[in-house]
């Protein structure tokens, strides 16, 4: 240990804020067997160039340990990419539904143009359908992250059964 922690002095390392929770480890809750000792470890230098660094708690799914995730500063993420949902093949008449979009596309010029147009609005029309259908993902998947954060919290103070 005491190696360990001359290393992280020489090389001047710091340990990130950590935010969503005290522990990022948990034994058994009923004789209360907590601890921190997973950690984000970076240079001065690092956190400098990156901004408002720090670490977040994500839920426990398996493990006894916490994972961690680095945020680091404000990035743009720009446009995202387009993602073709498996999840969307197991949708009755899907499939037709796309036939009947391409079909109905009408667009003049030469075939490269005609194929880049209809694949943009083939896109926008997906894209229409999966909110409309499915809900926006994204905010349920955040909603359900942070029912799970709700439900470790509540076992680190109570325990579930």
């Amino acid at each position: 240990m005491f190696a360990f922690s001359n290393f992280i002095k020489a090389n001047y390392l710091v340990d990130l804020p950590l935010e969503g929770a005290s522990f990022t480890w948990f034994r058994d809750l009923r004789i209360e067997c907590m601890s921190r000792i997973d950690r984000t470890l970076v240079s001065v230098d690092w956190v400098d160039h990156f901004g408002n660094v720090f670490q977040r708690v994500l839920p426990r799914v398996v493990s006894d340990h916490c994972p961690l995730l680095v945020v680091a500063g404000s990035i743009n993420k720009g446009h995202s990419a387009f993602k073709f949902e498996n999840m969307w093949l197991k949708e009755e008449g899907f499939v037709e539904r796309v036939h009947q979009w391409w079909n109905g596309y009408c667009f003049v010029g030469s075939p490269s143009f005609i194929l880049t147009r209809k694949l943009k609005t083939l896109k926008e029309d997906l894209k229409k359908w999966n909110k409309e259908e499915f809900g926006d993902l994204a905010f349920r998947k955040k909603c359900l992250l942070f029912e799970l954060l709700g439900l470790d919290a509540r076992e680190d103070l109570l325990g579930l059964s």
